[in-house]
């Protein structure tokens, strides 16, 4: 691209919000079988492995332990219609909540494979998005939290660094041709005050983001950089 102006207004794209992952679907906490197809205790309830059918539909292959889902299994939602899926987990559990390893298909075709604690997505994993984005890094609460990167497919671009609840806070915008800003963000954009942009010539360009208010348009402040010199040479 060319060397940024004044006047330059960024970002060309970011994260779309649309593509948070999913809110995890409901699973019963107490058991209620329609069906129990496995082995059973003295008392012929089920206890240990075999297949569970409810009665709204879901089925679940795997481990049963005092009622409840426990160790490895593979819990599959009923399809809201035909052709479709309902979502499937292949993990471990732990009083009947994904706990440990697992991996999940979301109804949208979201997939993700990591470790999860007490039913949301906790730790180290991967989650790709139906619309090719996908992130890599760590979870808390079900949301990206610590260190991690984000590909954005439709803006050939890369956020890595630190997340907190779910939004990009601090690192490297990197773009395909080698290029990339370093400094803060705030709400899937930069956020306002110091920053540099890198040039894959070794170039860069010292600056800050400003927020404004166009006149006539009453949507949220717009940001725009404000670059100081452009410095030659210097790698990035």
């Amino acid at each position: 691209w060319n060397e940024l102006s004044t006047d330059s207004t960024m970002p060309p794209k970011k994260p779309d919000p649309k593509a948070a992952p999913p809110p995890e679907p409901e699973e019963p906490e107490h058991e209620a079988f329609g069906e129990w197809n496995g082995e059973r205790n003295p008392e012929s309830l089920p206890e240990g492995k075999g297949t569970a059918t409810y009665p709204n539909g879901d089925t679940y292959v795997g481990t049963i332990r005092n009622n409840m889902r426990e160790e490895a299994g593979v819990y599959t939602w009923k399809a809201p219609e035909e052709g479709k899926s309902g979502g499937v987990y292949d993990g471990e559990y732990e009083s009947n909540k994904k706990h440990g390893k697992g991996s999940m298909k979301y109804p949208d075709g979201g997939t993700f494979e990591g470790h999860w604690k007490e039913g949301m997505r906790e730790g180290h994993g991967t989650f790709k998005y139906p619309n090719g984005d996908w992130y890599k890094g760590t979870w808390s609460a079900g949301k990206k939290s610590g260190e991690g990167t984000y590909f954005s497919y439709c803006g050939s671009c890369w956020y890595v660094g630190t997340w907190s609840d779910g939004m990009f806070t601090e690192g490297v915008w990197k773009f395909k041709d080698g290029s990339c800003y370093r400094g803060k963000f705030a709400g899937g954009r930069p956020a306002p005050g110091e920053g540099v942009f890198l040039f894959p010539n070794g170039n860069r360009q010292m600056g800050k983001w400003v927020e404004a208010k166009v006149e006539g348009e009453e949507e949220k402040p717009k940001i725009f950089w404000v670059g100081g010199d452009l410095l030659v040479g210097h790698a990035g």
